[in-house]
């Protein structure tokens, strides 16, 4: 299920993408926007998956990207490191 990136909210029409200028309902931040993009990293690096995309400068503002699609996890979700990544990486080091 699609959340807002600001405030966690779900995204209640489920059915259909958001528009340009849809706002979610809680904290009135707009949907189509990069923040709630399956194809932004999220902060640190802050930008697009794909690379024919314009430039945005402000990833929380409204955009007109044709390449939006909504997704159904939040940035923060999208950036969390997997710990057992990290062990994996570094056990594959030692390895004969």
């Amino acid at each position: 299920m699609p959340y807002c990136w600001k405030c966690k909210a779900p995204y209640a029409a489920m059915k259909k993408m958001p528009g340009f200028h849809d706002t979610c309902d809680t904290c009135h931040h707009y949907w189509h926007s990069c923040c709630n993009c399956r194809h932004f990293t999220g902060y640190p690096t802050a930008r697009c998956l794909l690379p024919n995309t314009d430039a945005v400068h402000d990833f929380e503002g409204a955009n007109f990207c044709d390449e939006f699609k909504l997704a159904e996890t939040t940035p923060d979700q999208r950036n969390a490191p997997d710990p057992g990544d990290a062990r994996k990486r570094w056990n594959d080091l030692f390895k004969d």
